[in-house]
């Protein structure tokens, strides 16, 4: 069998032993999740508010969960109503004028707010008040002044769960990722660049121009916080994961330069956050080509780390760097190279400095035995060298919604928890306030990088 030092061609009788193998660990690696006896016993009775398009993905991966059970769906526009209650594919209540009407019901244990990002902090306030637990899609708050009274209402009632849909926070090859990133294995990083590239105007044809605001709200002010809110969100909190902080300062430039449809919002931005030890994160977002689509790129001195979540499902390729022998002394752990080559098969990438290997989705395994190990680095060997293709890992939106259950049912904190849905929204309105406002901006003293030291827990 091959070594970790000398990959070697794996013969046709030993690769079909090791398809098999990988195949079993496959299948039950991609398996749904094992629901407890409790979940299938009381499930957690939830309602949605807002089953547009966000709000029927949920509910189109809610469909196969059965640690949660729809009672009510609630939203203002008919066709999304409907759309909804086909999608969950069982027989909620619908409510078309007030979503009140849904928190007063004593059945429902938990809400799902999906709503235009205007109307999350109210929503969930009220939620809140109705004794509910709590997801809120991100960005959980679309001005500086809500985000004390959310935390303050949080904070209120430590048993009940507040959610935000940071779904990243929820992918394992996100988690291998940043725990790559705490052992050294990347050096000392310094710089994350993200860019999520699109071809199109954003906005979806109307029945009726009356309805033009209430459909596309993204792209009128008053709703939206723009494309750094819809987008920019999840990679500003990937930066935040990865640096353990938040930002100091923001800098940024935006247009409305493209798109003369009469919408409000910037068509494209480009922003550079400075966080406390002086590492940048450069953000981008166009509306008029797709090219680079969208993916975070994490750069250290020995390493960068490209990823993505397309169609919630993460991948990631790891590249080495080759370091000057007179770079300064990293303040980091450095990896030893076992180490290194344990989580990503890197050993394969001798083959050339700048060819990347992939991340696999699951968690390092410790104190494998021999042949466990060798089997690990020939499925690592099989998919580097195009004979096979990598496992998916389970869909984090999917992942995220059983999480939040769980946590109700089990009394666990969220990963993605009231602190990291404010850290994620200071983020966004001051991005966007420099953007406005061609100036600096600096966070305040009372807020600018605390420890977020939620990152470390694991699901």
């Amino acid at each position: 069998m091959p070594t970790r030092q000398t990959p070697q061609p794996i013969g046709r009788r030993a690769f079909l032993k090791s398809s098999a193998v990988v195949t079993a660990s496959t299948a039950l690696a991609g398996a749904p999740a094992i629901v407890s006896a409790q979940g299938l016993r009381n499930p957690v009775t939830y309602g949605l508010i807002g089953s547009g398009r966000q709000g029927s993905n949920h509910l189109k991966h809610l469909a196969t969960i059965t640690s949660g059970r729809c009672a009510a769906i609630c939203d203002i526009y008919p066709p999304n109503l409907k759309k909804g209650v086909e999608t969950i594919g069982s027989n909620p209540e619908t409510i078309s004028d007030d979503y009140r009407r849904l928190l007063d019901r004593k059945d429902i244990e938990a809400v799902f707010i999906v709503t235009p990002y205007h109307l999350h902090v109210p929503m969930l306030l009220d939620a809140l008040s109705a004794g509910k637990h709590v997801f809120v899609e991100k960005v959980m708050a679309k001005t500086e002044e809500e985000i004390p009274k959310v935390l303050a209402a949080a904070n209120a009632r430590p048993n009940q769960v507040l959610q935000v849909g940071l779904q990243r926070r929820y992918s394992t090859i996100y988690q291998v990722a940043i725990q790559m990133i705490r052992s050294g294995a990347l050096g000392k990083v310094q710089y994350i660049r993200a860019q999520w590239h699109r071809n199109g105007s954003w906005k979806i044809p109307v029945p009726d121009p009356k309805f033009e605001r209430l459909l596309n709200w993204r792209v009128y002010r008053e709703y939206s916080g723009g494309l750094m809110a819809e987008l920019g969100s999840h990679q500003v909190d990937v930066a935040d994961w990865a640096f353990q902080s938040e930002p100091v300062s923001v800098v940024g430039v935006g247009g409305l330069d493209y798109w003369k449809d009469g919408r409000n919002i910037f068509d494209n931005v480009s922003v550079i956050f400075e966080y406390p030890e002086g590492q940048k994160f450069v953000f981008t977002s166009i509306c008029n080509n797709a090219h680079l689509d969208f993916s975070e790129v994490i750069m250290g001195d020995e390493g960068t780390i490209e990823i993505t979540l397309g169609n919630n499902s993460a991948r990631a390729m790891l590249f080495r760097e080759n370091k000057p022998k007179d770079a300064p002394t990293n303040k980091v752990r450095t990896a030893d190279t076992k180490e290194q080559n344990w989580w990503a098969g890197a050993t394969i990438a001798n083959r050339g400095a700048r060819r990347g290997v992939p991340i696999f989705p699951e968690v390092p395994k410790q104190n494998l035995g021999f042949v466990a190990k060798e089997m690990d680095f020939a499925k690592k060997w099989l998919i580097d060298m195009g004979v096979m293709e990598m496992d998916k890992e389970r869909d984090a939106l999917t992942v995220e919604e059983e999480a939040f259950f769980a946590c109700i049912r089990e009394g666990k904190k969220p990963l993605a928890d009231v602190h990291i849905g404010a850290a994620d929204s200071r983020a966004v309105i001051y991005a966007n306030r420099a953007m406005e406002t061609n100036q600096r901006v600096f966070w305040p003293k009372e807020t600018a990088a605390p420890p977020l030291t939620q990152i470390s827990r694991k699901i």
